[in-house]
């Protein structure tokens, strides 16, 4: 289980099947299952979110966002 409350958005870095991956979390339900969008060009996925090992989540802070 991960102490990390994962939204819409985060970028997200973790360890599945002894692979370490980078993905955006695209959606997340209310039963933990989160919809991926994969950075190294595979197609998005669904995953668990209790089932991924040293999970690291990067959020923008909305405070320092500049829009042009």
């Amino acid at each position: 289980m991960n102490e990390f409350e994962t939204r819409d958005g985060d970028i997200i870095e973790f360890t599945l099947r002894g692979e370490r991956r980078t993905a955006e979390v695209m959606l997340v339900t209310d039963d933990g299952m989160a919809l991926l969008d994969l950075f190294d060009g595979d197609r998005p996925a669904f995953a668990r979110l209790t089932a991924l090992d040293d999970l690291a989540v990067y959020r923008a802070d909305a405070a320092e966002l500049v829009a042009a």
